[in-house]
Order: C-alpha cells, then structure tokens, then sequence
C-alpha cells in the first residue's frame, strides 16, 4: 500500500538517489525500487511499460506539456523513463518481401537502433463470421489470443445488425501467430443491466496471410538521438526485396525559411507549429499499434521572429519542438496580419533532432 507522510514528517526517498529525473535525448532509467509513484514528467518524458508479448517497451502516460501529476506502481524491472525524442522507435514496412524462411538481420545506417523482424503469420484483413448471436445490445469487445512470445498482437471490432454481429474487422494483422487465432466475443458490461439484453454465441474465424514475407518489424533499442532519418537494410533469411521506412520520435529544434517563403506584413507575435510527418507510403501489413499509433504526437509551439515584416530563423524561439513521427509540414499557426498582401500560410522547414533535454519529478508515495 502507499505510504504517505503526516503533518511535520518528510516523505521518504525510500531508496531513490533523488527525486528530480533528467534524461538527455536518447536516455531512460528504470523506476526502481517497487512500488507507488507520483510522477511530474517532463514534456519530452514518458513513463513506458515493456510488453511481455511483443518485447518492446511502450508508452503509456506522459509526454505532454502540461502533464497531470500521475500516480502508477512499478515492479521495479517493467517500467521505465524514457526521453526518446531524436530516436527511432519503429517502423512501418513498405515492402514485405519474398521467400523469407527465417527472420532477417536488420540494420540501421545510423544511430545504433536495434531491431526484430517477424516472418509470416499475419491475420487476413477478410475475418468470416460463423455465428452473428443474437441478442447484442452494444456490439461486444473483439480481442484475440496473443501469438508467440515475440508477436504482435492482433486486434480489431464488430459491428451489430438486428443485435447480431455481422461484421469484424481487422485494425492490427497482427505477426508471428504459428495458427490462426480465433476470435473471442466479450460482451459490453452493460448488457444484462437495467433490463438491458445480454447478447450470446457470436462467434468468427480467422486465416492466416504473409507466409516467406516480413509481417511485423519492431524497435527493441532506439539508440542515440539522430537529426536526419536513418535508413533500414535487410540481410540473410533466406529472402529479398524488404523495405521499411523508420518511425521517429522527432521533435523540432528550429525552423529555416527562405525568401521566398518568409511571407510579409506580419506584426508580432507570430506563433508557428507543425503537422504531420507520418509516413505517407501505404504500409504492407497494418498494424497500428506498433506503427502510427506508436508514437504519441504532439504539435510543436514556436514563437516566430520578425525582420521587416517577414519571417526570419533568427531569433526564433522554440517553446516546445512537440513531438513528431516524422519531419513535419511547418506553417503559420497564428499571426497579427495588418492588411492586404501579407502572406498567412508561410510553410517553412524544420530542423530535426532531438537534443531536448528533459526534467521530471518522480516521489515515491
């Protein structure tokens, strides 16, 4: 249970060195020893949790600029500080291959990032639905079995026709299942409340697709802090033509502009931020959860710097770079424009990196 200090009695550290966390980008540190914390992150901080199923670590609170005081129990061995922005985390594979028998080795050109490729078993996106049930008042929870240590994890949704399902579909393939998982049905806990109809017997079957082809490609280590994107290389497993493109955790370190995109006639303040940066090619297998869910984004706040009306890199300042799956488009967010001719969607190019050092408060309690 917590222990919590009484009036006139400090808390204890109860083993910790300090109670202030700082991370360069690029660095994490385990929530040790066991027990209840109240953590303050930083805002290019986040609390992570490793995944016994997929073996990488996620996010799973954290990482915003005005961050909630959070209250969590660590084991002292799964949960983690991490800062990674500058970092890869992921990656989303355009081109799965062909004739792979084993998982391949792959490498990334820069950072020391390090990875693990999953060979086949991802579900088919067509999920054949046996028995709709009858009954169902809210369409019933979707979950699958969890495929072998490694794996990702499938997952998906149903929806109702005349309190039947009638249909699922498939929002993670999921990677690495050796058989095809079969649906499980859980009724929404509503259901049989306040005179509300309990649903039953739905049930579905799935097959399996991406046999000789990379299915799933994880982050097990995001390495050191990068500022342009590193590239990833496939070798051996018996197969070829495997691509992927990295999936950042990038955040905005200042921003170029040109003459012709510096616009005129802005009056201070000009604040500028970003979007996007995501991947644009379409992935081979979707999963979401380790792709464009992956990374917890967060639009960047730049207070823009005036020459003459036009937008200049000098002087900029940078109140939070946010955080960014991939370099995004930058542009004007808001400005006082005082006439005609002044150019209000002045697109500009970010510096990437992430050289953000970050500060938490974490307390044992």
């Amino acid at each position: 249970m917590p222990l919590f200090a009484g009036p006139g009695v400090s808390p204890n550290l109860r083993g910790l060195t300090s109670n202030i966390v700082s991370l360069q980008a690029g660095q994490v540190q385990l929530i040790q020893p066991a027990g209840w914390y109240q953590l303050k992150p930083g805002k290019y901080t986040s609390v992570q949790q490793f995944d016994p199923i997929t073996g990488i670590w996620r996010t799973i609170g954290g990482g915003s600029t005005a961050a909630p005081n959070e209250y969590f129990y660590s084991d002292g061995q799964n949960y983690r500080l991490a800062n990674q922005t500058g970092c890869a985390v992921g990656a989303l594979i355009t081109n799965a291959g062909t004739g792979y028998t084993s998982p391949p080795v792959v490498t990334a050109s820069a950072g020391g990032s390090l990875w693990r490729a999953i060979v086949g078993g991802a579900i088919n996106t067509s999920v054949t639905v046996v028995n709709g049930g009858t009954g169902y008042t809210y369409p019933p929870i979707v979950q699958f079995p969890a495929p072998p240590a490694g794996g990702i994890q499938a997952s998906g949704y149903c929806t109702l026709s005349a309190g039947a399902v009638s249909s699922v579909t498939i929002t993670d393939q999921g990677a690495g299942y050796a058989t095809p998982p079969a649906p499980v049905f859980v009724n929404d806990p509503r259901e049989g409340q306040n005179g509300v109809s309990f649903g039953i017997n739905a049930s579905a079957v799935t097959t399996l697709t991406g046999a000789g082809t990379i299915t799933g490609l994880v982050c097990i280590d995001h390495g050191l802090p990068q500022t342009t994107l590193p590239t990833l290389a496939f070798a051996g497993g018996g197969g070829s033509a495997a691509a992927a493109t990295t999936i950042m955790c990038w955040s905005i370190t200042s921003y170029a502009v040109s003459t012709t995109t510096a616009g005129s006639g802005y009056v201070s303040p000009v604040v500028i931020s970003g979007y996007g940066g995501f991947p644009a090619t379409a992935p081979a297998y979707t999963n979401i959860t380790t792709q464009s869910q992956l990374v917890k984004g967060r639009s960047a706040s730049i207070l823009g710097a005036l020459i003459t009306g036009a937008l200049t890199a000098t002087g900029q300042t940078v109140f939070d770079g946010g955080v960014y799956p991939g370099a995004p488009t930058m542009y004007v967010q808001s400005a006082n424009v005082p006439g005609a001719g002044a150019v209000a969607g002045v697109f500009l190019a970010p510096n990437m990196g992430g050289q953000n050092n970050d500060v938490s408060y974490l307390s044992p309690i």
